[in-house]
């Protein structure tokens, strides 16, 4: 009995290290790369000290509504990302950041990738890429290359979206509803549910593509975002579909109005 029991707690460690192997925080700082934060350029951006020199950090696995318009438009909640990370990095972590690389340490901007950590209050490492998430001030962009935590990102979409935080705070209120056929250049960078009759679904490279029978609207879906979330919903059955979208209104190079999917659970099948 003695030895069935022992034999029960070892394999009962064995579980425990497995479950917790995949969000496990190094246990020192020297497992990190240790950045001096010059400024917060955006909820998913820093510029810190390399070298002496001053270059950009970029947040893996995030992507927070911009602070302001340029290649994509001032979106809503910018600023609550913005100072969300600010506080974790300049008032909690007193300027520093903690940071892991993945496969590709700079982007072809020659920014830094990294997986930022900072000290909170009683001096734990938290995620800062994940708690973006998981409070909702960022939605998730994947990339085959800087993958590594991508299922800690995955599970911190889903409870900001099951806690209707930050983005999804608005996700069951009605006003938020409008066809596409009434969308303005007001409603760019705001969050809607959009309606619409699919009239046309395809791929087209990485990306699927769904557009409207007015040709006024389309929603894109990210390859990697599709594989990380989509379990049920295969785009092509939504041709011919009336359907909702919830997301951020942009608007491309041709004028017409876009959302960039990342979720099932920001569809709804009307008919």
């Amino acid at each position: 009995m003695k030895k069935l029991s022992f034999l029960l707690i070892i394999i009962s460690f064995a579980l425990l290290f497995v479950s917790c192997s995949k969000t496990q925080i190094p246990q020192t700082i020297n497992d990190f790369n240790q950045y001096y934060v010059i400024k917060v350029t955006d909820g998913d951006t820093i510029k810190v000290s390399e070298n002496g020199e001053t270059n950009s950090m970029r947040f893996i696995g995030v992507d927070t509504p911009e602070l302001h318009s340029g290649d994509k438009p001032e979106g809503e909640l910018g600023h609550e990302a913005y100072y969300f990370t600010g506080n974790a990095i300049i008032k909690k972590s007193k300027y520093f950041v903690y940071v892991q690389f993945d496969g590709d340490k700079y982007d072809n901007y020659d920014r830094l990738l990294g997986y930022i950590y900072y000290k909170d209050e009683n001096g734990n490492l938290k995620l800062l890429n994940a708690e973006l998430l998981e409070k909702g001030l960022g939605r998730p962009l994947f990339y085959d290359d800087t993958s590594a935590k991508k299922d800690i990102f995955t599970e911190a979409y889903k409870k900001a979206y099951n806690d209707r935080a930050g983005i999804f705070a608005y996700y069951d209120d009605p006003a938020r509803i409008k066809k596409d056929s009434e969308l303005e250049d007001s409603d760019i960078g705001k969050i809607r549910w959009v309606e619409f009759y699919a009239e046309n679904v395809r791929k087209d490279g990485k990306f699927y593509k769904i557009y409207s029978d007015t040709g006024k609207f389309y929603i894109s879906i990210r390859q990697e975002e599709y594989n990380a979330f989509f379990e049920t919903l295969n785009p092509f059955d939504l041709k011919d579909r009336k359907i909702r979208i919830y997301g951020e209104v942009w608007k491309d190079s041709q004028y017409v109005y876009e959302i960039l999917a990342r979720a099932e659970f920001e569809f709804k099948i009307i008919e």
